[in-house]
């Protein structure tokens, strides 16, 4: 299932926002701590990821259940994504037009160079895959629709922050400072190298910065109107198949030849 909502550090303060809906907030945030992979989840785990005290959690997911967006198993009594989640997730990702563009491309790409390719979209200070294509190798970086990852260590995070418009850099930093406390200024000085291998390159390289044996190289995509959320594409293999010549020198020059077909520059 894929549970895509505004991330936490962008949220409005509800002491001092008379329409927000605090109820409301929290069954959403219960829905948002189901993560891709995980079959289900008792309402003790809910309540640690969410922060929410268990009693709330349980008439949360009771609410939750009755409407459709969560099922209990009757055995077990732990939750899952219900049939509602799944078809609000899938009309929030029709909404993407460029999905329906990118996805066979991205297929023929991951086949042509036997390497996972992803689209991701930037949410807070997170990236949210919206579309992902595996090669038929036998080891291949596993992540899948409605998987995130951090911004500022990832290459498809760091293309998209360089595809930023200066003042959205900006604005971001004070949510990856809060993030990274005291890690902070090594952080910021990754970003700013990424920034800047960017506009000589024109991608960004993530070389076991996120995962230890992981290669990524990411290039940001064109916004095609005002107000759609930042977007990028990375492609990621694992680091005994993929040098970093070879993602430098070959896979992220065709990773750009990608992009301009998914999003021809006018």
């Amino acid at each position: 299932m894929t549970t895509i909502i505004p991330a936490a550090d962008q949220n409005p303060d509800p002491e001092h926002d008379r329409h927000f809906v605090t109820a409301l907030a929290r069954g959403l945030t219960v829905l948002s701590a189901f993560r891709p992979g995980e079959s289900t989840l008792t309402n003790q785990q809910l309540s640690a990821r969410t922060g929410l005290p268990k009693s709330t959690v349980s008439r949360l997911t009771h609410t939750l259940t009755c409407l459709g967006y969560l099922s209990q198993d009757p055995d077990t009594g732990r939750y899952r994504p219900g049939l509602a989640a799944l078809v609000l997730s899938s009309s929030m990702l029709a909404s993407f037009d460029v999905r329906g563009v990118a996805a066979p491309l991205m297929r023929a790409f991951a086949m042509e160079h036997t390497i996972s390719v992803s689209l991701g979209m930037l949410d807070g200070s997170d990236i949210v895959y919206l579309e992902t294509c595996r090669s038929l190798a036998k080891v291949s970086v596993q992540l899948t629709v409605g998987s995130r990852v951090p911004l500022a260590t990832t290459a498809i995070g760091r293309a998209c922050y360089s595809g930023l418009p200066e003042t959205e850099q900006q604005r971001l930093k004070p949510l990856l400072q809060q993030r990274y406390a005291h890690d902070w200024p090594r952080m910021e000085e990754k970003l700013d190298q990424a920034l800047a291998a960017y506009r000589a390159q024109g991608f960004c390289a993530s070389f076991g910065d996120y995962e230890a044996d992981v290669m990524a190289v990411g290039v940001a995509l064109p916004s095609l109107s005002p107000g759609q959320p930042a977007m990028s594409l990375n492609a990621s293999g694992p680091a005994f198949a993929f040098s970093a010549e070879q993602m430098q020198q070959g896979i992220a020059p065709a990773l750009q030849i990608l992009r301009d077909r998914i999003l021809p520059r006018s």
